[in-house]
């Protein structure tokens, strides 16, 4: 049976009143016959196994307090008043590293065997990152080859066991390197 279209089932002319007001009602969350409306579309529900660790390790409001102490660790290590130029680069170095190429690699850049030891970058750069990387990793300091080599070890046995927590330590890392810099480049002496 072949259903023929009568041009009565179409609509023709306005739209009667009563269905434009019923569409914007629509448009808006009625909290009245909604009891569930939507706030923010780009919500984001985290797995509720997962949420108490990364929340206890992420926490993005008290990450400028860290940065903050962390910086005034490395002036107390170093014995330094303020952040001198290379230190600068070395904390902007390390915001880059990892953005780039992630926490495993910045801990990997440590302890590479293949280093020259003439070498200028790498001798401001490492202690800088050694501190700050083990700041972050609630090592005290990871100034001498077996504090980094330890450090590295607790990073990659974390990648492979819990790459979850991996995850979260990077996602701080990067909120933390935002920090960093900004807390690097207060305490550098103005020219």
């Amino acid at each position: 049976m072949s259903k023929k279209l009568k041009s009565s089932q179409f609509f023709k002319g306005a739209k009667p009143a009563q269905n434009s007001e019923n569409t914007a009602q629509e448009k808006v969350p009625n909290t009245a016959t909604n009891s569930n409306p939507v706030i923010n579309q780009n919500l984001v529900i985290a797995n509720p196994q997962s949420s108490q660790k990364s929340s206890a390790v992420v926490q993005p409001e008290q990450m400028s307090l860290t940065a903050h102490q962390h910086i005034q660790e490395y002036l107390k290590a170093a014995n330094k008043a303020h952040i001198e130029k290379e230190d600068l680069n070395a904390v902007l170095r390390l915001s880059q590293h990892l953005r780039v190429f992630g926490l495993l690699s910045a801990v990997g850049y440590l302890n590479q065997s293949n280093a020259q030891e003439n070498n200028e970058t790498r001798k401001r750069t490492v202690p800088v990152w050694g501190l700050l990387l083990g700041q972050m990793l609630g090592k005290k300091n990871a100034s001498n080859a077996l504090e980094r080599l330890e450090l590295m070890e607790t990073v990659v046995e974390m990648a492979r066991q819990n790459p979850g927590e991996y995850m979260a330590a990077w996602r701080k890392s990067l909120i933390l390197a935002e920090q960093w810099n900004f807390w690097a480049r207060a305490y550098t002496k103005g020219e």
